[in-house]
């Protein structure tokens, strides 16, 4: 999943695609940290380009409880689009881009 908003970066570059690429949520502290890579394009993205911006935004407190009992990820993006300016108006993509991983091999181990 990611969203799609044309935005430009603090280092004046235009990008349009954002996903969130770690999510840390600490349940002592009550709080959450997203980061959001940002690339150029889908286009970028789907070819594995690095993104040309990653940032950290820590959620308030006062929204902490909305990330309790729900797919994280989903509610990252609605908080996103609903709290970040910006993406207020960004569309949700939900296109799988990741390669898919490696199946893990199971390795007999001998009697001794």
């Amino acid at each position: 999943m990611a969203i799609i908003k044309d935005l430009d970066t603090k280092f004046g570059i235009h990008v349009s695609y954002h996903r969130i690429t770690a999510f840390n949520i600490s349940y002592k502290n009550k709080k959450v940290i997203i980061c959001v890579a940002s690339y150029l394009s889908k286009e970028a993205r789907a070819l594995q380009s690095e993104p040309v911006e990653e940032i950290d935004i820590e959620i308030p407190f006062s929204d902490f409880t909305s990330f309790l009992d729900v797919n994280p990820i989903v509610q990252g993006y609605e908080w996103l689009k609903q709290n970040v300016i910006g993406f207020e108006d960004a569309i949700d993509d939900f296109d799988v881009l990741e390669p898919p991983l490696p199946e893990l091999v199971e390795e007999e181990i001998p009697n001794e």
